[in-house]
C-alpha cells in the first residue's frame, strides 16, 4: 500500500500560503540560483567540486570590469557568449557597477546566479597595475559518526572504526595558491587514507596557471578531457549541454578519481593558449591471477583486506598537450584547438597480451558571433575507427529567449578514461547517439518557462549481452513562478521512454533471460518556497513517479511518492535548518531524490527508496565573522524493514541515523 501524502499537502501548501499572505509587505529575498540546480541534479553529477571553487570565488572575486575573457571564464556556469557580452558591454556602454547592471547584460537568470561572484568597482586608471592581495583562505573540518555502526565496524571485518575525518587548507594570493586535504571513510584504519595535496601559480607573465599535485583538465566538450563537468544531462533545459569549465583547475574534492597527479602548465602568448600536463600515480583496481586488470575502482573504500588489497595498486602515467587559438573582431569571438594524450597502465587491460593503454586525440572549435554560438568537438582514441563528436548551437533568439541545439554520436568502440561528455546513459563519450534541444523563456518578470527534448539510440544495447541497437528518448518541462514577491513556485515534469537490461522469466517459468525491456518513466515534481520574514522561509515539496515495465508476462506499474516540509531560520548568528520527509517508493527504479542541505561544501543528494519518514536538523552558528561551527542529526524511520543495507555495511535497525559536526574558518 502507498501512503497518501497529498491531503497533508494541501493542508501544508495552504499553511504555508496563508504565512505569506500575513507576512507579504516584507520584503523579498533572494533566491539562490545555484541551489536551483542542484534541487533538479541527478545523482551522476560530481558538485562537490563546483561547491569548492565557488567558495573559492566568494573570497576572491572576479573583477568583472577589469577581467579578461580568459579570467571571466574562470567562473563556473558563464558561458563563453555571457563573457562575450560582458566584454562587448564594456567596451560600448562603460563599466557594470551593480548586480542589476548585470542583468541587463547576461539576463535575469545569469545575474541572480552569479552575481555574487563578481566585484563591481569602476576601473583603475592603471588596471594593469592592481593592487597586491593578502593571503585569503579557508580551513574545514569535520567529523560524523553513524548510529549504530555497520556491522564490519562491530565484527571486526572493517579495519577502521566508526568514524568519517574530513579537513582541508586551501590558502593563497592572486598569483599563489595551495591546497592540502585529508579524509578517511568510515571503516577505514589510516587516518590519512586518502590525502590529496597540490600549489599553484597563475596570471604571471604569459604563465596563465601552472599546478604541482592533482588536478583536473577540461577540453572542448570533454569528449577526451571532460573532469570539469559538474551536472548531469536534464540540470537545466540550456546550460548543462555545453562544458563550462576552465582547461585547467585545481583538485580540491575529497573524491578519489577523477583527477590526475602530476604537474600541468597553461601558457597565453598572445592569442595563443597551450596546456602541457604529465601525471604518473596510483589507482585502485581489480587484478586477476594472470596479472590482468579485470576493472578501475572508483569507491575510494579501503575498510576490508580485500579493499585494502586493491588500495592504489596499479601504476597509470599520462602525459598530452593542448594547443588553442584564439581570434577576436568587435563581433566574433573564435577559438579552434587540437589536443594529444596518451596514457598507459601498469598491467594489461581486459585480457591476457591486452592493451596497457593507448593514444587520444581531439579537435576542438568554437565560435561567439552576437548572441548566438557555436560548439563542437571530434575525438579519436587508439582503436582504428573509433570517433566521437558532438556539435551544437545556442542563442538568444529574443529578449528573455534563450535556445540550445546539439547532436552527439559516440562510437561503441571509442575509450578515454578522462571523459566527461553530455549523455543520457554515462559520461564516457561511447555507444550513444542523439539530438538534443532545449528552450527557455521569461514570459513575464515572474514567471520562467523551459523545456527540452532528447532523442538517443545506443548502437549496441548492451555490447556483452545484447548487441543490438536501442532507441529512446526523454522529455522535460521546467516552470518557476513567484505570483507574489513573497511565494515562489517550481514544476518539473520528466517523462521518458527507453529499455533497460531486466532479468525475466521464459514461457516454461525455469528459464530465466536477460533482455531489453521497454521502460516508460513519468515524475512530476513541484516546489512551493515561502519568503515569510528576513528570519523565515518555508519550503514544500511534492513529487511523484511512475515506472511501467512492458515484461514478458505484461505489464508491471511501480510508483513512488514524496512529501517534505522544510524550515530555514535565522537570527543573528545562528541558522536552523529542518526537514521531514514522508516516502513511499514500491521499487529501487522508482526512488526519488532531493538536495539536502549539509556542512559547508558538503553535497548531499539523498535517495529515498523503500516506505518510511526521514528528517534532519541542522544548526549553523557564526560567533565570529569568519567562524562558522555546524551540527547536523539525521535519521530515517523505515516502515518495510527491520534492519538496514545488507553485508559489512548492515546496521541492525530500521532506523539508522548519523551524527556530523564541523567548522569553516575563513581568512
Amino acid at each position: 500500500m502507498l501512503l497518501h501524502p497529498f491531503p497533508l499537502f494541501r493542508r501544508l501548501a495552504s499553511a504555508v500560503l496563508c504565512c505569506a499572505f500575513i507576512f507579504a509587505p516584507l520584503p523579498v529575498l533572494a533566491v539562490d540560483s545555484v541551489e536551483e540546480l542542484l534541487d533538479r541534479s541527478e545523482p551522476e553529477g560530481d558538485v562537490e567540486e563546483l561547491f569548492s571553487v565557488l567558495e573559492e570565488l566568494r573570497g576572491q572575486r572576479i573583477p568583472v570590469n577589469l577581467a579578461t575573457e580568459e579570467e571571466l571564464l574562470e567562473l563556473p556556469l558563464l558561458s563563453a557568449a555571457d563573457a562575450a557580452k560582458i566584454i562587448d558591454w564594456r567596451k560600448q556602454r562603460g563599466p557594470i557597477l551593480s548586480a542589476a547592471g548585470l542583468e541587463e547584460v547576461i539576463g535575469r537568470k545569469g545575474a541572480e546566479r552569479l552575481a555574487r561572484f563578481f566585484s563591481f568597482e569602476p576601473p583603475a586608471e592603471m588596471p594593469e597595475k592592481r593592487a597586491a592581495q593578502p593571503v585569503r583562505g579557508n580551513l574545514i573540518s569535520r567529523v560524523s559518526w553513524e548510529s549504530p555502526p555497520r556491522a564490519g565496524v562491530e565484527n571486526g571485518k572493517y579495519a577502521g572504526e566508526n568514524r568519517h575525518l574530513y579537513n582541508r587548507l586551501q590558502a593563497g594570493t592572486a598569483t599563489f595558491g595551495v591546497t592540502l586535504l585529508q579524509e578517511s571513510d568510515v571503516g577505514e584504519a589510516a587516518f590519512g587514507d586518502f590525502v590529496s595535496f597540490n600549489v599553484h601559480l597563475k596570471r604571471i607573465g604569459i604563465m596563465s596557471q601552472a599546478v604541482i599535485g592533482n588536478y583536473r583538465l577540461s577540453f572542448g566538450q570533454g569528449l577526451l578531457f571532460g573532469q570539469g563537468r559538474y551536472f548531469s544531462k536534464g540540470t537545466d533545459a540550456i546550460d548543462g549541454v555545453q562544458l563550462l569549465a576552465r582547461p585547467l583547475r585545481l583538485y580540491s574534492s575529497a573524491a578519489e578519481y577523477g583527477f590526475l597527479q602530476g604537474a600541468a602548465v597553461t601558457l597565453s602568448p598572445g592569442a595563443f593558449e597551450m596546456t602541457a600536463f604529465a601525471s604518473s600515480g596510483k589507482v585502485d583496481a581489480s587484478i586477476s591471477d594472470e596479472g590482468v586488470v579485470t576493472s578501475l575502482l572508483t569507491t575510494g573504500y579501503h575498510r576490508t583486506e580485500s579493499e585494502i588489497a586493491k588500495k592504489r595498486n596499479l601504476t597509470r602515467r599520462v602525459g598530452g598537450l593542448n594547443l588553442r587559438y584564439r581570434y577576436r573582431s568587435d563581433e566574433l569571438s573564435a577559438a579552434i584547438g587540437a589536443t594529444w594524450a596518451a596514457y598507459r597502465y601498469g598491467l594489461p587491460l581486459d585480457r591476457p597480451g591486452g592493451e596497457y593503454g593507448g593514444q587520444l586525440g581531439s579537435v576542438e572549435a568554437s565560435a561567439v558571433y552576437r548572441d548566438v554560438q557555436l560548439f563542437g568537438e571530434a575525438a579519436f582514441s587508439g582503436k582504428p575507427g573509433a570517433m566521437s563528436w558532438i556539435a551544437g548551437a545556442q542563442a538568444d533568439l529574443a529578449k528573455g529567449v534563450s535556445g540550445v541545439v546539439s547532436m552527439r554520436e559516440y562510437a561503441v568502440d571509442y575509450a578515454s578514461p578522462f571523459a566527461g561528455a553530455f549523455a543520457e546513459r554515462g559520461d564516457d563519450a561511447s555507444n550513444e547517439e542523439g539530438f538534443y534541444a532545449g528552450l527557455r523563456a521569461e514570459v513575464l518578470d515572474n514567471l520562467s518557462l523551459a523545456a527540452s527534448y532528447d532523442l538517443f539510440r545506443f548502437p549496441e544495447f548492451d555490447p556483452e549481452t545484447f548487441a543490438l541497437p536501442s532507441t529512446g528518448h526523454e522529455a522535460r518541462l521546467y516552470a518557476t513562478w513567484q505570483p507574489w514577491r513573497t511565494i515562489t513556485l517550481e514544476g518539473l515534469y520528466q517523462h521518458q521512454e527507453k529499455e533497460e537490461t531486466k532479468t525475466q522469466t521464459g514461457p516454461d517459468t525455469y528459464r530465466e533471460y536477460v533482455m531489453p525491456v521497454p521502460t516508460t518513466t513519468s515524475r512530476l515534481q513541484l516546489d512551493v518556497t515561502a519568503r515569510c520574514s528576513s528570519s523565515l522561509t518555508l519550503k514544500l515539496r511534492a513529487a511523484c513517479k511512475s515506472v511501467e515495465n512492458s515484461l514478458v508476462g505484461g505489464t508491471e506499474r511501480e510508483e513512488g511518492r514524496l512529501l517534505y516540509q522544510q524550515i530555514n531560520w535565522k537570527r543573528g548568528p545562528f541558522t536552523l535548518k529542518t526537514r521531514l520527509a514522508l516516502f513511499d517508493t514500491e521499487s529501487y527504479d522508482a526512488a526519488l531524490y532531493a538536495y539536502e542541505d549539509d556542512l559547508p561544501l558538503v553535497y548531499t543528494l539523498s535517495t529515498y527508496y523503500g516506505k518510511g519518514k526521514a528528517w534532519f536538523i541542522l544548526l549553523d552558528y557564526e560567533p565570529l565573522k569568519n567562524l562558522n561551527l555546524t551540527a547536523k542529526y539525521e535519521t530515517t524511520w523505515y516502515d518495510d524493514r527491520e534492519v538496514y543495507s545488507s553485508g559489512n555495511d548492515l546496521r541492525n535497525t530500521s532506523s539508522p541515523a548519523t551524527w556530523q559536526v564541523g567548522a569553516m574558518l575563513k581568512f
